[in-house]
This record gives structure tokens, C-alpha cells and sequence, in this order.
């Protein structure tokens, strides 16, 4: 980092830098194909994204950055779900949706935060 950060945005930082380390994780988990039903794997992908879901959560500051709210819906929907309730196609749509929409701005947000030029 080549400025000094609040601490507001060193926490931004760290929970968005372990968001995209989640989504890493999920997508390692659906490149081998959808789990199915009772699989470990979609257990493990579930808790990526939760996990996902909840950093980004963290990193708004308690004002949802529309672009994060389908993935902190999730995040809520899967905190109070039963896991033979998963719905393992659901899970790995959203995978992928959010490595396309949201993971570019997390990157660009990182970027910012560790430039020195955040907002």
C-alpha cells in the first residue's frame, strides 16, 4: 500500500480482498461441474458464499451498494437455510454472475483502495 488508509477503508480493504478470495474459492468449487444434493462440495460452496455474501456486506458500511445487494440477499437466504433446502444450480449461477458483474468492481475498489484514491 503506498498511502496511509483510515481505518474504515483498511477494513473495506480486508473484507473486500477476503470476498474475492471467497468467490475464488466458489468458483474452484463449480469448475469441476455443479455438486449435487448432499455433496460436500456444495456444502463448501454454500459457505463461500455466505462468506462472500457477508465481506461485502461488511465492506458497505452498512449502506448496500446496489451492485452487492443479490449477492448479500444470498448471503442472508443461505444464513437461515437448511442445507437439504440448497438448491445446488441456484448457488452455482451465482457463481458465475458474480464473477462477471461484481467481481470487476471489487477489483477496481481494491485498486482504489490501495492506489491511495478512494473516495
Amino acid at each position: 500500500m503506498t498511502s496511509t488508509h483510515t481505518d474504515r477503508e483498511h477494513r473495506e480493504l480486508l473484507c473486500l480482498t477476503d470476498a474475492e478470495a471467497a468467490l475464488d474459492q466458489a468458483q474452484a468449487i463449480t469448475r469441476d461441474g455443479t455438486p449435487n444434493t448432499g455433496d460436500e462440495r456444495l456444502l463448501a460452496l454454500a459457505y463461500c458464499m455466505l462468506t462472500f455474501g457477508e465481506m461485502l456486506k461488511q465492506a458497505s458500511h452498512g449502506s448496500v451498494t446496489p451492485a452487492y445487494s443479490g449477492a448479500i440477499s444470498l448471503r442472508d437466504k443461505l444464513a437461515h437455510v437448511p442445507h437439504r433446502k440448497l438448491n445446488a444450480e441456484v448457488l452455482a449461477a451465482s457463481v458465475e454472475r458474480a464473477a462477471t458483474e461484481i467481481l470487476p468492481l471489487i477489483q477496481a475498489r481494491i485498486q482504489d483502495l490501495e492506489s491511495g484514491t478512494s473516495s
